[in-house]
């Protein structure tokens, strides 16, 4: 059993309580537990100076640029009470513990009349000392002790030692708050990092199609409604990633978001709303319909898009909410929402503003941080590059498309023959190819069936394909020669003539045979080739011949292939776009496109239009990844 040990507890000097030096390990202990500033200033005053024997102190925080809050502490089991001295330390000498902290030295006055001459302030209230609150060099501030009898012996000692004790919780927990908040500086960047990266991956869906386009059909009317309806699902993937935008910033950048876009004619109209209490966002929404109709849209919420430049709001005052929202009703409804901090984004690239997103904090928040505030330009200035590149997107492929179906022109009504045509763009980008089909009379009689496809996915492809579509189709009715022969002089009169391009092409021509049906005979020049699906219901390619592809060498020589078609047989011509993709090659592609003929019902055999529609969704479904141009001729 270990012996007791003179002036700690349960030893010889315990009959009169344990000496104060004991006594400061219980302080040092409580101190090891406080979390903030004011906890260790009211552990050091309530239980610390008490061990010293004074009956009143003080204790002085602060430095250079920083406020000093006092925390006074004037009788035992009294909480402190806390002054906001502000600025920094007081240069003033008439307190005690001002003078220690600024000189960073041991101040005392024992006598009364040496306290009335040094500290005039605390005249009266007995001997006063004060010891500097020093850390590795720094003085943090400073504490004070008074006693109001002649202090003990030891109280001078004690008094440092305190003043060493709470120096060090001080500084443990200014490094611990600055742990913390170099914590949620990261948390709060990865945050906007991952907003900004999200940002970017919902808005790339802006610059895409929308999703898969609606089935085609061979007339000029319908192609022009495949347009439309194509332009529809377009703007319609836009609007869904500018509503999903207002939702990702919140609640990281805001606690509301509007989104309003202006269109090609400068009128606004609705994009996103979101709020951070999802049954509001309703109110968010309605403010935005509110805002764009009539005289809702003040100079706050134009200027941004007038001089591209964000306007940031740190208090929404009545003043600013009445020029901002000069209708009544639609300032009532912003004020409902509780606004305090407002930032107004334009968004826009390369000189063109399409819209506007406001963000707002409310008064819990208050405004948005210089960190808030930069990511929100960022996330505007890629919502207005993807806004920007969607409309780029879509005028260009209006372009493309329209210039390719104005060079395919509906089929001839044949007698005995149903013939039926599509020609399906790329859904995944903002270009067509040279994908291109034709069906014309001979001044014989013969129908002539072509398709072919121009290397390349441009407008100049394009051009490139209507020239040689109408070469060909020239060469075809002029001349009334076979298929091999209309390749020829094809080939020929584009070297000639400096067409300078390769492409692929079919050339069939039908010879009536009467109740037999029809005589097919066909030049392939590096064309997939092509399919006859049999009354009967079965599927074959009756040659895989073909030559030289057209523009690669003039004097290739052509050679001619035949078959016949039966009552109920149908032809069918496609290019590469229905057989091969990126996972695909193309005799799995000619397989597939077997497989899926061979399984038609006896209905859809019997229709061209229906064969197509069917043909076209078995093995090229939506989005396509390349142009699709599809002929099919029925034999009746």
């Amino acid at each position: 059993m270990t012996p007791p040990v003179p002036g700690r507890p349960g030893g010889p000097a315990d009959a009169a309580g344990p000496p104060p030096s004991w006594a400061l390990l219980d302080v040092a202990t409580a101190l090891v537990g406080a979390t903030t500033r004011a906890e260790v200033v009211e552990r050091v005053l309530r239980a610390g100076l008490p061990t010293t024997g004074a009956t009143g102190g003080a204790v002085l925080l602060g430095g250079p640029g920083e406020g000093a809050p006092a925390l006074r502490w004037s009788a035992p089991g009294l909480a402190p009470d806390a002054h906001d001295v502000g600025g920094p330390l007081p240069p003033d000498g008439d307190l005690p513990e001002c003078a220690s902290a600024r000189t960073g030295r041991v101040v005392a006055a024992v006598t009364a009349a040496e306290v009335a001459r040094r500290f005039p302030r605390v005249a009266g209230e007995g001997a006063v000392a004060a010891v500097p609150l020093r850390v590795r060099g720094a003085v943090l501030g400073a504490l004070r002790a008074t006693w109001t009898a002649p202090p003990p012996d030891e109280a001078a000692v004690l008094l440092e030692a305190l003043g060493a004790l709470a120096a060090q919780a001080l500084a443990r927990v200014a490094a611990d708050e600055q742990r913390d908040r170099a914590l949620a500086e990261v948390e709060e960047a990865r945050a906007r990092l991952g907003v900004l990266s999200e940002v970017g991956r919902v808005l790339a869906a802006a610059t895409s199609t929308g999703g898969e386009r609606p089935t085609a059909v061979g007339t000029t009317a319908a192609t022009d409604a495949v347009l439309t309806d194509s332009e529809v699902l377009e703007t319609a993937a836009v609007d869904r990633s500018v509503g999903e935008l207002a939702r990702l910033v919140v609640p990281a950048l805001a606690d509301w978001c509007l989104v309003l876009l202006v269109d090609e004619h400068g009128r606004w109209r609705e994009g996103g709303a979101a709020h951070r209490d999802p049954a509001r966002s309703g109110e968010v929404a309605a403010l935005g319909r509110a805002t764009v109709r009539g005289s809702g849209v003040g100079a706050a919420l134009s200027d941004p898009v007038r001089t591209r430049r964000p306007v940031v709001v740190e208090r929404m005052t009545e003043e600013v909410l009445r020029a901002a929202l000069p209708d009544a009703a639609t300032a009532a409804a912003f004020r409902a929402l509780e606004p305090h901090g407002t930032v107004v984004l334009p968004l826009g690239v390369r000189g063109r503003t399409v819209g506007s997103m406001l963000l707002v904090t409310t008064g819990d928040r208050g405004p948005h941080t210089a960190a808030e505030v930069e990511t929100a330009t960022e996330v505007a200035r890629r919502a207005g590059a993807a806004l920007d590149a969607a409309a780029l997107f879509r005028a260009q492929k209006r372009l493309a498309e329209g210039l390719q179906r104005s060079m395919l022109t509906p089929p001839p009504r044949l007698e005995r023959l149903e013939v039926a045509v599509r020609y399906e763009p790329s859904a995944r980008r903002a270009e067509v190819g040279g994908d291109w089909y034709d069906v014309l009379v001979q001044p014989t009689g013969s129908p002539v069936v072509v398709i072919g496809d121009v290397m390349g996915h441009d407008v100049e492809a394009a051009a490139a394909m209507g020239q040689l579509r109408s070469l060909l189709r020239g060469i075809a009715y002029t001349t009334d020669e076979p298929p091999d022969a209309v390749l020829t002089r094809t080939d020929a009169a584009m070297a000639g003539l400096g067409l300078a391009t390769t492409a692929t092409a079919l050339v069939g021509r039908l010879d009536d045979l009467g109740p037999r049906g029809w005589r097919l005979v066909w030049s392939n020049a590096g064309h997939p080739p092509p399919v006859v699906l049999r009354a009967d219901g079965r599927a074959e390619v009756p040659a895989t011949t073909h030559d030289l592809l057209l523009g690669v060498r003039p004097t290739t020589q052509r050679n001619p292939v035949s078959t016949v078609l039966a009552p109920g047989d149908v032809l069918v011509l496609c290019t590469d776009g229905l057989l091969e993709r990126r996972d695909q090659g193309l005799d799995v592609g000619q397989a597939r496109l077997l497989d899926a003929l061979s399984a038609l019902p006896a209905d859809v055999r019997g229709s061209a239009q229906r064969l197509c529609d069917v043909v076209l969704e078995a093995c090229a479904p939506g989005p396509r990844e390349d142009d699709v141009a599809l002929v099919a001729v029925r034999v009746l």
